[in-house]
């Protein structure tokens, strides 16, 4: 059995490695299958399709010493990056167990960290990744 926690999750821009996210959704693969029923009351047939991958968002707390200047580096370079995310999974001792899943793409877009006198809950930052690929 997995658990959510059980992965490893890092991202590179620009080819310059930006460490370990604490989140990650998104990129799953689908199709547009075509289908066709002939005439005569006979079965639909469908026809193989390429995949395509929806995008994929990753985020971390927003540490002022780590990530500040990474954060305003990337945001200039959104539409533009070339980005890559491997998520490892983890077994129950934390050792990589398996084949990393890798997504390759562009980088999207970014979340500005919330801000709210009221709340003392952890600030987060996040880019989103437009999958191209996956290995």
């Amino acid at each position: 059995m997995t658990t959510s926690q059980q992965f490893l999750i890092t991202a590179t821009v620009d080819g310059r490695p930006l460490g370990t996210f604490d989140t990650a959704s998104g990129g799953e693969p689908t199709a547009d299958v075509a289908k066709h029923r002939p005439g005569g009351m006979v079965g639909e047939n469908s026809y193989g399709a390429l995949p395509t991958y929806g995008d994929l968002t990753v985020g971390r707390e927003l540490d002022r010493v780590r990530d500040v200047e990474v954060y305003r580096s990337l945001v200039p370079r959104v539409g533009r990056a070339l980005a890559s995310v491997s998520k490892q999974p983890l077994d129950d001792d934390g050792a990589p167990a398996g084949k990393p899943f890798t997504y390759t793409g562009r980088l999207a877009g970014m979340s500005d960290p919330d801000a709210d006198s009221n709340d003392a809950s952890v600030s987060m930052w996040q880019m989103t990744i437009v999958v191209t690929g996956r290995a």
